[in-house]
């Protein structure tokens, strides 16, 4: 069963401007920094009470993050729901023909796992599950 909206994904050109901006605007709050596998990207999770933003500013060309960056400009990648069981949301998903871009969770630091929704099963918006490590 999904229990909340997780985190709201928006990638950008420079995570550490859109922190600042944030933080101006709303009082939003550094999180969390991290960057991802390969060096791929830099994610800046920023929080404000229950909110949470995941900027992610890609590091290397090429990739996905870049692409849409390229392509788009930045913006809304995606809307993460958090879950406390990944592999009866994706099991039930599959029941009901929508098309998921992982066949099996990916585990990250931490011990949680994520797995991504296609858009095309959520009215064009890529959705990301995830089940938090204990």
């Amino acid at each position: 069963m999904l229990t909340k909206i997780d985190h709201i994904a928006i990638v950008v050109k420079d995570a550490e401007a859109a922190l600042k901006n944030y933080e101006g605007m709303y009082s939003f709050k550094l999180k969390q920094k991290m960057e991802g596998p390969g060096g791929e990207f830099r994610a800046i999770h920023a929080s404000l009470g229950d909110i949470t933003l995941e900027f992610l500013q890609p590091l290397k060309p090429g990739t996905a993050f870049a692409r849409f960056l390229e392509e788009k400009g930045g913006g809304l990648h995606h809307v993460s729901f958090a879950t406390d069981d990944i592999a009866v949301e994706m099991k039930n998903l599959k029941k009901r023909g929508k098309k998921l871009q992982n066949e099996e969770p990916l585990v990250v630091p931490g011990g949680g796992k994520i797995a991504f929704v296609h858009p095309s099963a959520g009215e064009n918006v890529l959705i990301e599950l995830v089940q938090r490590g204990k």
